[in-house]
């Protein structure tokens, strides 16, 4: 295995200041995931209906906006658009933490927040993985994933511990204070970076650029299947995370610290499964690394629906996480390289519009929860990743060899 790949992308400035941007803003965002469910919970009487439809409501506003996010990073700066984005998802946070601390906070403000923060989130996704292309190039692009999915994940482990302690300690408002502090904090790393990240603007209208972006993904298989993968692996595998605070309060029996205990353990896991794949970044079958770390996922998801156990819960997070951070590592770099310049951007609007179906798939797991209970919501997931990635993915895998 070659180590000597680890530190690839670390050597370059740019890259490192990206990632202090990330990590800061992951801790903002993770403290948003569990405030919002345990804050739906306390205002509907522990309706995991409720915490499901919030969750698809984020996700409406991700799928509508991503597209345009897309359209957006491949005709203006990338950098500018994180920068700008992050400004007003601060403002957002603190409004909804000031209703909360003065006790004037209604479901129907959370529904309204939520939609914004998903439209947010819509419109700086392709430009956040463009930047990471823009400053690392091809070559070191699987490392560079490594490397942001791992401060991703330690983020979130780190960030869900302190969330869980912070709302136990402080309240939920302190949860949205802290993301609008990190907010603010992650824009500073992205204003003292240096890479060129202007676009042509182009004589064409936004629609024409929507239309031509879908028109190419049509024609190429491969494409067609990755993104279908991530809508799948999004809208029944990460919605797990979306039932975390129905599980942990109905089934593991444990309070906010035991929630973020185990939101956390899936960093930790994503942490030694960045060695894994760091170490493997010229590894040249990419659609096998993905293969095994969909159905590695898949599994785990599985065990964990049916875990009734608290400490055999976090080890099965871990091993999610781990697998997951393998996923998102192989099935980004597919994309981004098998995309031409150009059209990046675009493919990239499409790829961040499948991760607004992890909200929208955790109102079906809501749905579902409120009918069957949530470990059978969670459990229904990973089977249909299982089933899409054994009959499809694993297919084309042995096609191309």
């Amino acid at each position: 295995m070659p180590f000597s790949n680890l530190y690839n992308t670390l050597t370059l400035r740019d890259f490192r200041l990206f990632w202090y941007s990330s990590s800061i803003h992951v801790i903002g965002e993770v403290a948003t995931f569990i405030a919002q469910g345990w804050l739906v919970l306390s205002l509907t009487a522990d309706s995991a209906l409720w915490v499901g439809i919030a969750s698809g409501i984020r996700g409406a506003g991700h799928i509508s906006f991503a597209l345009i996010g897309g359209i957006l990073a491949d005709r203006l700066k990338r950098r500018a658009i994180l920068v700008n984005v992050s400004f007003f998802r601060a403002g957002i946070f603190a409004i909804l933490a000031t209703l909360i601390f003065n006790d004037h906070v209604e479901l129907w403000h959370v529904l309204v927040i939520v939609f914004i923060q998903g439209a947010a989130d819509g419109l700086m996704t392709p430009s956040f993985n463009g930047l990471i292309y823009d400053t690392v190039g091809p070559s070191r692009l699987m490392n560079a994933m490594a490397y942001i999915l791992a401060a991703f994940h330690v983020s979130w482990a780190i960030g869900s511990i302190l969330t869980g302690h912070l709302i136990n300690s402080v309240g939920i408002g302190s949860a949205y204070a802290l993301a609008s502090i990190a907010c603010l904090i992650s824009i500073v790393p992205l204003k003292l970076m240096a890479v060129s990240t202007s676009r042509q603007a182009g004589n064409e209208s936004i629609a024409r650029n929507l239309v031509q972006g879908i028109q190419y993904v049509v024609k190429q298989s491969a494409l067609r299947a990755l993104l279908l993968l991530s809508m799948i692996t999004e809208a029944f595998g990460f919605s797990y995370l979306v039932m975390l605070p129905v599980i942990a309060k109905n089934v593991l029996k444990v309070g906010p610290t035991g929630l973020g205990y185990l939101s956390g353990a899936g960093g930790i896991g994503a942490l030694f499964g960045t060695v894994i794949v760091a170490a493997l970044s010229d590894f040249k079958d990419k659609w096998k690394l993905l293969t095994l770390g969909t159905i590695c996922a898949g599994v785990s998801i599985l065990l964990f629906a049916i875990s009734p156990w608290f400490a055999v819960s976090l080890v099965l997070v871990g091993c999610i996480g781990f697998s997951l951070l393998t996923y998102d590592a192989t099935i980004n770099t597919l994309l981004q390289t098998l995309s031409e310049d150009h059209m990046r951007g675009r493919v990239l609007g499409l790829y961040g519009m499948t991760w607004g179906f992890t909200p929208a798939g955790g109102f079906a797991a809501g749905s579902v929860a409120s009918i069957a209970g949530a470990p059978f919501a969670v459990g229904l997931g990973a089977v249909i990743i299982l089933t899409y990635t054994l009959g499809v993915i694993a297919r084309m895998n042995h096609n191309r060899t």
